[in-house]
């Protein structure tokens, strides 16, 4: 197909990338067969077990491959067919992935001892958070206490502490779990340009998004990123090439667009990193990718041109349902918080003995944005859950609440929380790495 083509599949048709996962498990012992994968995945209570199928091997394609299923399951109302493979561990090089999140040593040298790992793949369904939260619910039924999972998607690795709480949760993990961002730069005329790109929105039925021809404020433009990609892996909050989209208020609306790289490449130096010269097929860089741009009354600029104001801390907007599932893992996981801020809170604490707690609050507020996220500083827990904080942004819609004020506020009202401590910031979704 041509590009040409990709982009109207995706646009028009929901094309999209199936998503290829793997998962080692704990124990050197640990076997692979077709009764005892098929019985894990019938006694699941998460999903349905419909179809079991053994492949048969075709050992000239594969070599590496040393059993193949296919199976059907109903998740959510929705039917999966899910391909998994029991995989020769040696063949297997994970040299360029990088880190998802915190593997501890002991879980990489377990994972390195496996003879075999388990993969899977699949192509997502109607929402892609859900999808990657069943491939693990999946992979995890089959190996329960897995060492080290391998996301191929944007070439990551992830702890097995953390897939098995995650596999075991109701609540599915943050969509940063999804994709990467990568960023690349030379040095042209004695300053860094970077380009920005991610990997893994192809497997949720978008394009990949990136910046180019970056020079100023390289941290903001990081951040406007994930806000962006965040949004997108949902259909409903996707924008078509070319439309104008909004991302926060900072008195200004900060909006954007994309353009397919194809109508925006030529007018950048062919050999800065992103530019024409790395798209060609062989490079690897040719496939269907929107290049984000700044808008502003018609017309498109660098973003650039938002490094000041998203540095500012403007208010970005979040969409309810990533808020609800961010306040559900938050509240969910709150007693893990309620016990480090008991064991760990010392307001009397030397600096570098210090852990700060941290936890933000949703307010209702009359605004299109419908609910404003402020970040507390923690002071106090009481016995009925509720926060003693102090606010720490200055509120943009929250009538009566200033920078500085101190106030007693219900658990019901968290949608996020942080806990730095002098080596580690522990969140949620990482909570699990404290002991």
């Amino acid at each position: 197909m041509t590009n040409q083509e990709l982009y109207d599949g995706i646009a028009n048709e929901g094309l999209s990338l199936p998503s290829t996962m793997g998962i080692f498990p704990s124990r050197k012992d640990f076997s692979f067969s077709k009764s005892s994968i098929e019985e894990s995945l019938k006694s699941s209570q998460y999903f349905e077990l419909i179809d079991f199928d053994i492949i048969e091997q075709d050992k000239d394609e594969n070599e590496a491959i040393e059993q193949e299923y296919s199976i059907k399951i109903n998740y959510l109302e929705e039917e999966f067919i899910v391909d998994l493979y029991v995989v020769n561990a040696k063949s297997a090089d994970f040299s360029e992935f990088g880190f998802g999140n915190m593997i501890s040593d002991g879980e990489m040298e377990l994972a390195l001892q496996q003879d075999h790992y388990l993969e899977s793949t699949m192509y997502f369904g109607v929402d892609a958070l859900d999808s990657f939260h069943l491939q693990l619910k999946v992979m995890q039924a089959i190996v329960e206490n897995p060492s080290v999972v391998a996301d191929f998607m944007p070439y990551r690795l992830l702890s097995g502490k953390w897939a098995k709480l995650t596999a075991e949760s109701e609540i599915p993990p943050a969509p940063t779990y999804l994709y990467t961002i990568h960023g690349v730069y030379d040095e042209v005329d004695g300053e860094k340009v970077y380009w920005l790109h991610t990997h893994g929105l192809h497997r949720c039925g978008s394009v990949e998004l990136e910046m180019l021809n970056i020079k100023d404020g390289i941290e903001q433009m990081n951040s406007a990123l994930d806000m962006i990609v965040n949004a997108f892996i949902k259909p409903d909050y996707r924008t078509p090439e070319n439309v104008e989209f909004n991302i926060g208020y900072d008195g200004l609306d900060i909006t954007f667009c994309w353009k397919r790289w194809e109508d925006v490449v030529k007018d950048y130096p062919v050999t800065i990193p992103g530019g024409y010269n790395e798209r060609q097929p062989e490079n690897g860089n040719y496939e269907p990718t929107g290049v984000l741009l700044a808008m502003q009354e018609g017309h498109t600029l660098t973003p650039e041109v938002y490094a000041t104001t998203i540095a500012d801390n403007p208010i970005f907007f979040i969409s309810d349902q990533e808020t609800e599932r961010m306040s559900a893992m938050a509240y969910q996981r709150f007693d893990s918080y309620k016990k480090a801020f008991q064991e760990h809170f010392n307001a009397e604490a030397e600096e570098e003995n210090y852990w700060r707690f941290l936890i933000k609050l949703g307010f209702d507020v009359d605004h299109e944005m419908n609910k404003e996220h402020i970040w507390f500083d923690v002071y106090g827990i009481n016995e009925n859950n509720e926060i003693l904080g102090v606010c720490l942004n200055r509120p943009y819609a929250v009538e009566g609440l200033n920078e500085g004020d101190e106030g007693l506020y219900p658990q019901e009202m968290i949608t996020d929380w942080l806990i730095y401590s002098p080596t580690t910031t522990f969140t949620p979704d990482n909570i699990y790495i404290i002991d």
